[in-house]
């Protein structure tokens, strides 16, 4: 274990890497690191952070799930990273 790392930041890039190298979909460990529930600021600060980053991997026109924030259509796919609806354009990145 590196001792640079918070034990507690360490375990879920543990996690994160375990998933990623079995074979999940980029787009569902992106999903698991947004529905991770966290207690301290900077825990969160570091979820978002890998969240971003892994987003950039995901081919573009993969379908997302969920709903377009703005108009509520379910043709939600990632754009350069980004959450962007089919339906009126909208775009979400972060």
């Amino acid at each position: 274990m590196s001792h640079k790392f918070d034990p507690e930041f360490w375990n879920y890039a543990k996690l994160i890497s375990g998933t990623l190298r079995h074979g999940m979909p980029l787009e569902n460990v992106v999903e698991l690191v947004n529905r991770m529930e966290l207690n301290l600021e900077s825990i969160n600060n570091w979820k978002a952070g890998v969240a971003r980053a892994l987003k950039r991997y995901i081919p573009d026109g993969t379908n997302a799930a969920g709903k377009c924030s703005n108009c509520g259509s379910e043709q939600v796919m990632y754009q350069e990273g980004c959450l962007t609806c089919k339906s009126c354009g909208s775009s979400k990145c972060g």
